[in-house]
């Protein structure tokens, strides 16, 4: 839960889907027929009025826990339930290659394992011209593997619905682009294995995107080369494994040291520009031992565990070559158009069903991107007082920096406050109290900066 300046609330309307485990344990029930059958929570928060979904009672935690009662500044509101039976993986990836009809049985399937009230609030649609943003939190990561966004949009996406993946956090501002500058997109491919058909994508994107390929075959070495050349997007070609069932790792060849962590790549792009980052597979992904590619896998539990990094596009199945055409081609010049990237993941994925994309999104504001000179834009002064970056030669920070010092001081100052409390226990005076206080004024201001810096958000 935040209070400072900067969680101010954005005026697009939400909805908070958090999921967590029913049993603290994690026991499963078998079946008969080899699945398994696991229940979660669905705490729903919003400040919108749903009354009329008859939502389940809110005081219902349950052996797991009472949950939060505020999470970004959206109130706890009611309690919903799922009850999926799991499939295995390659089973589950096998319905993708079966067509539309496997899709919509699939739809159908996961369709029953959700409570009424939850069903009624994926069944919302937003009134014109308003937008409504849906996010789903999964506490466990096993729930990022399944295509909620292809089974809860359907053949055809509604209008103006945003179903996006994360929890809403703090407010982060607009990276500001010059008046005329193309978006720059930096291609991160050190094997060469681009399938055709994004490869065709990328090069018909019109003057509004700058495509960049970075000629690197060594995976950090390319990731330093693009953060280096100043771009906004991020787009990455990589195989992806699950080593330990958990932890998703972006690969680049069979060397284990060619692989990457989402926390790693959240600290090499932390302080960058790269705002939002694109996940493609190869064109002939590895496969795993059920005969499927461990990519998809990969992408979803990578997207999970990168809270810090940029906003994520990720492809999560497979997908025809006129698909991967045809969405890559919609998406980036609507970016540069709207500089919003919901807007353009609304606007590329029109047929969701067969579209397997995914935004885990970091940003609340409706745009992640400002024009310079845009009349609604103030010039924050950033407070560096203290422990904290501070500008060299004169260079003001970016936003992007700021948020970036917050983002790691907030860890340390945590850790210290806990170390306090600690001390405090043992009747002991803590020698760091001045230094908490200092931290804590100089972080206030930051915020205050931040929010001072926050455009007007409004719909486009």
């Amino acid at each position: 839960m935040s209070t400072e300046p900067s969680a101010q609330r954005p005026r697009v309307p939400e909805i908070l889907v958090r999921i967590a485990p029913f049993c603290a344990s994690g026991r499963t029930a078998a079946r008969a027929t080899g699945g398994r059958v696991c229940r979660y929570h669905a705490w729903v928060y919003t400040k919108l009025a749903l009354s009329s979904l008859a939502l389940g009672d809110r005081g219902a935690a349950g052996s797991s826990g009472a949950p939060p009662p505020e999470i970004g500044g959206l109130p706890l509101l009611g309690h919903e339930e799922l009850s999926i039976t799991w499939l295995g993986y390659a089973e589950y990836l096998s319905i993708f290659y079966g067509g539309e009809g496997a899709l919509l049985e699939l739809r159908h399937r996961i369709g029953r394992s959700m409570s009424r009230g939850l069903r009624a609030i994926l069944r919302l649609r937003p009134r014109a011209p308003q937008r409504l943003r849906i996010w789903w939190s999964a506490e466990t990561p096993e729930l990022e593997d399944l295509p909620w966004e292809i089974l809860f949009l359907g053949a055809r996406r509604p209008p103006r619905l945003s179903l996006v993946r994360g929890s809403p956090g703090r407010v982060v501002p607009p990276l500001a682009l010059p008046q005329g500058q193309p978006l720059r997109v930096a291609v991160v491919d050190p094997t060469g294995g681009a399938p055709a058909a994004l490869v065709e994508a990328l090069h018909e994107l019109g003057p509004g995107v700058e495509v960049i390929w970075i000629e690197e075959d060594e995976p950090r070495r390319a990731l330093s080369a693009a953060i280096g050349a100043g771009v906004e997007v991020l787009h990455v070609v990589a195989d992806g494994v699950v080593p330990l069932g958990l932890e998703g790792l972006l690969e680049f060849s069979e060397d284990q040291e060619d692989t990457l962590s989402a926390l790693e790549v959240a600290a090499m792009l932390r302080g960058s520009s790269v705002t939002i980052l694109s996940l493609t597979p190869p064109e002939i992904p590895r496969v795993g031992h059920g005969g499927m590619p461990t990519v998809y896998h990969a992408f979803a539990r990578f997207g999970h565990d990168s809270g810090g990094g940029p906003s994520i596009v990720a492809q999560l199945g497979p997908m025809q070559p006129r698909v991967v055409r045809e969405f890559w081609r919609a998406f980036y010049p609507r970016l540069a158009a709207a500089l919003d990237v919901e807007d353009a993941m609304m606007s590329a994925s029109q047929r969701p069903l067969v579209t397997p994309v995914v935004l885990f999104l970091r940003h609340r504001l409706s745009r992640q991107f400002a024009r310079e000179g845009e009349e609604t834009r103030r010039s924050p002064s950033w407070p560096t007082l203290g422990a904290g970056q501070t500008p060299a030669d004169g260079v003001p920070l970016t936003p992007a920096q700021v948020t970036a010092d917050l983002t790691c001081s907030r860890d340390l100052l945590d850790a210290a406050r806990a170390l306090e409390a600690r001390y405090a226990s043992l009747g002991l005076e803590f020698p760091g109290k001045g230094l908490i206080e200092r931290e804590t004024r100089r972080q206030a201001s930051l915020d205050e900066a931040i929010g001072g810096s926050l455009l007007e958000d409004t719909e486009p």
